[in-house]
Protein backbone atom coordinates (compact mmCIF):
# COMPACT_ATOMS: atom_id res chain seq x y z
CA UNK A 1 0.00 0.00 0.00
CA UNK A 2 1.53 3.58 -0.82
CA UNK A 3 1.56 5.91 1.54
CA UNK A 4 0.71 9.63 1.46
CA UNK A 5 3.15 12.27 1.48
CA UNK A 6 1.98 14.65 3.51
CA UNK A 7 4.54 17.05 3.44
CA UNK A 8 2.73 17.73 0.06
CA UNK A 9 -0.85 17.90 1.50
CA UNK A 10 -2.27 21.36 1.53
CA UNK A 11 -4.77 22.56 4.08
CA UNK A 12 -7.43 21.81 1.91
CA UNK A 13 -6.63 18.22 1.39
CA UNK A 14 -5.64 18.81 -2.04
CA UNK A 15 -2.23 17.77 -3.08
CA UNK A 16 -0.07 20.50 -5.07
CA UNK A 17 1.97 17.94 -7.07
CA UNK A 18 -1.94 16.97 -8.60
CA UNK A 19 -3.33 20.39 -9.18
CA UNK A 20 -3.47 22.59 -12.23
CA UNK A 21 -3.16 25.50 -10.60
CA UNK A 22 0.73 24.61 -9.00
CA UNK A 23 2.03 23.57 -12.56
CA UNK A 24 -0.05 25.95 -14.72
CA UNK A 25 -0.21 29.26 -13.12
CA UNK A 26 3.11 29.02 -10.98
CA UNK A 27 1.25 28.97 -8.19
CA UNK A 28 4.20 27.63 -5.55
CA UNK A 29 1.92 26.06 -3.28
CA UNK A 30 0.38 26.58 0.31
CA UNK A 31 3.17 25.01 2.29
CA UNK A 32 6.13 27.07 0.43
CA UNK A 33 3.69 30.80 0.82
CA UNK A 34 2.23 29.72 4.10
CA UNK A 35 -1.22 30.40 2.27
CA UNK A 36 -0.35 34.11 0.81
CA UNK A 37 0.05 32.86 -2.84
CA UNK A 38 -3.98 33.15 -3.04
CA UNK A 39 -4.56 34.94 0.04
CA UNK A 40 -6.22 30.95 1.19
CA UNK A 41 -8.80 31.42 3.95
CA UNK A 42 -8.29 27.43 4.44
CA UNK A 43 -4.80 28.13 5.24
CA UNK A 44 -4.78 30.90 8.22
CA UNK A 45 -7.97 28.85 9.83
CA UNK A 46 -5.46 25.73 10.15
CA UNK A 47 -2.67 27.60 11.11
CA UNK A 48 -5.33 29.39 14.26
CA UNK A 49 -6.86 26.06 15.10
CA UNK A 50 -3.48 24.46 15.38
CA UNK A 51 -4.21 21.79 12.49
CA UNK A 52 -1.67 20.40 10.08
CA UNK A 53 -4.50 20.51 7.77
CA UNK A 54 -8.32 20.09 8.40
CA UNK A 55 -9.43 16.77 8.47
CA UNK A 56 -7.28 16.83 11.71
CA UNK A 57 -8.92 19.77 13.00
CA UNK A 58 -10.95 19.61 16.38
CA UNK A 59 -13.65 21.39 13.94
CA UNK A 60 -13.90 19.16 11.04
CA UNK A 61 -15.62 19.86 9.05
CA UNK A 62 -17.17 23.31 9.72
CA UNK A 63 -18.68 25.83 7.71
CA UNK A 64 -15.75 27.36 6.31
CA UNK A 65 -14.27 24.33 4.84
CA UNK A 66 -17.76 23.03 3.92
CA UNK A 67 -18.56 26.19 1.79
CA UNK A 68 -15.13 26.74 -0.01
CA UNK A 69 -14.39 22.92 -0.56
CA UNK A 70 -17.60 22.42 -2.24
CA UNK A 71 -16.41 25.26 -4.71
CA UNK A 72 -13.77 22.78 -6.41
CA UNK A 73 -14.17 19.47 -4.59
CA UNK A 74 -17.80 17.67 -4.12
CA UNK A 75 -15.87 14.67 -2.63
CA UNK A 76 -13.88 16.86 -0.65
CA UNK A 77 -15.04 15.91 3.00
CA UNK A 78 -14.97 12.42 2.50
CA UNK A 79 -11.37 12.62 1.13
CA UNK A 80 -10.41 14.80 4.22
CA UNK A 81 -11.64 11.84 5.93
CA UNK A 82 -9.74 9.42 4.67
CA UNK A 83 -6.70 11.45 4.90
CA UNK A 84 -7.41 11.85 8.64
CA UNK A 85 -7.38 8.44 9.12
CA UNK A 86 -4.08 7.68 6.94
CA UNK A 87 -2.56 10.19 8.87
CA UNK A 88 -3.57 8.86 12.10
CA UNK A 89 -2.36 5.58 11.46
CA UNK A 90 0.87 7.02 9.87
CA UNK A 91 1.67 8.60 13.20
CA UNK A 92 0.85 5.42 15.11
CA UNK A 93 3.07 3.75 13.15
CA UNK A 94 5.70 6.43 13.77
CA UNK A 95 5.37 6.18 17.56
CA UNK A 96 5.83 2.24 17.55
Amino acid sequence: MNKTDFSKITRCGGCCEKCGLFYDNGCKGCHETHGKENKCAIFKCCEEHGAYFCGVCWEFPCGLLKSKIAEWDKNGIYNLTQLAEEYHRQQHEKQT
